[in-house]
């Protein structure tokens, strides 16, 4: 005697198809290291004196030419008109505990943590175009930089334009190329 299988529905047939064909598309993408979504979960930087970026004097709303990883540098040479080629932009910043008071250095994570939440918050805002000359913000890699703990305990020698202990939210395009004009709203 023969099992008879019921017939799977032309509708469901295809939807799984088509599923199955993203799936594939996204995981070779991922394995090729070409595609990265602009994630919630931001990369982190320090800046500083034993930090990854051994300058740093980029403010929020400034856009930069400079290599956004360890060794990388954005001093006063770095800046760059916001309508012209540059590689990173600075889409917010914060000082999670002000300058004026004593206080000792949090730790690495805590401020790992703290720039990760808090810039964050940004990735899918409002604060945020959709697009911006032609890339899509899902294109896009959030960094969060925050203080090494020598910048953090003497914030005036940090050599940074707000203060040694800000901490900066800085995208720049998951695939190298630079941006072409400002995504934050200002």
């Amino acid at each position: 005697m023969r099992t008879r299988v019921p017939a799977v529905p032309p509708r469901v047939a295809l939807a799984a198809g088509a599923v199955g064909a993203v799936l594939v598309v996204l995981l070779a993408g991922a394995l090729m290291g070409g595609w990265r979504p602009f994630t919630a979960e931001p990369d982190v930087l320090t800046f500083g004196p034993g930090g990854d970026l051994a300058e740093y004097t980029l403010f929020e709303g400034q856009c930069a030419r400079g290599e956004l990883a360890s060794g990388g540098r954005f001093g006063a040479d770095a800046d760059a008109q916001c309508g012209t080629p540059h590689d990173v932009e600075v889409v917010a910043s914060t000082a999670p505990i002000g300058e004026g008071r004593a206080v000792s250095y949090p730790g690495e994570a805590a401020l790992a943590d703290f720039g990760r939440a808090y810039c964050a918050m940004y990735v899918d805002s409002d604060l945020l175009v959709p697009a911006s000359g032609g890339v899509d913000r899902d294109d896009l890699r959030m960094t969060a930089v925050v203080p090494s703990q020598a910048a953090f305990a003497d914030p005036g020698s940090a050599g940074a334009t707000r203060g040694g202990r800000e901490v900066s939210c800085v995208i720049s395009r998951g695939d190298g190329e630079p941006l072409t004009d400002r995504f934050s709203v200002i």
